[in-house]
């Protein structure tokens, strides 16, 4: 490759190139219960998502992916026929469209979650199954979906299953041309087309 598309092919990678300042993994391990062994309902705004249906605490029951703090549903009584019913009112929203790249999850009820974008099913995850005995240990699901999503809406058993340590970008985390890498291109750009008229 010559000099001059090098230059040119480096200016245009560093100023396209995803910046992956705002991915982030959520452990919420910042939230604090109001007691050792406590849980509370999960705050409506968090990080940019808005969680609907979700409470955090220290999890007696299953086992967090990270940490000491998880996500889980309503209590539900295992005793009663009535609660072993798969609801869909737990969700993950955001009005600035993001990356979901999935979660951990732990507990003793099949999981599996919708992706959409502008009230439009874009994705679902594969159905993670039953752990069926303790330690119910963590394990990740995600679709495999690539594109924006605004809301993430999880299916399970009430109180069945906890969620941990979930991956999100935000859209403005991706491939936005920072100032300065802009000028860069143009600079490659006009040296590019200097050497061109030069040359003929």
């Amino acid at each position: 490759m010559s000099v001059k598309k090098s230059l040119l092919w480096a200016a245009l990678s560093c100023c396209f190139a995803p910046a992956g300042a705002g991915a982030a993994v959520f452990t919420f391990e910042d939230l604090t219960p109001p007691a050792a062994t406590g849980y509370d309902a999960m705050p409506n705004s968090y990080a940019g998502l808005t969680f609907s249906g979700w409470y955090y605490g220290y999890d007696n029951t299953y086992t967090p992916a990270s940490g000491v703090i998880d996500l889980f549903t309503d209590y539900a009584d295992p005793t009663n026929p009535a609660d072993y019913v798969v609801t869909k009112n737990n969700s993950i929203t955001s009005a600035t469209p993001f990356y979901f790249g999935g979660a951990w999850f732990s507990g003793y009820s099949g999981v599996t979650f919708e992706l959409s974008l502008g009230g439009t099913l874009v994705a679902t995850s594969a159905t993670l199954p039953d752990a069926g005995a303790l330690p119910y240990a963590p394990t990740f699901l995600d679709s495999g979906y690539a594109g924006l999503v605004d809301s993430v809406v999880v299916s399970g058993v009430q109180g069945y299953y906890s969620m941990d340590d979930l991956s999100v970008t935000f859209q403005s985390a991706q491939g936005v041309p920072e100032p300065s890498s802009l000028l860069l291109a143009v600079g490659a750009l006009a040296a590019v087309g200097a050497t061109r008229r030069k040359q003929s």
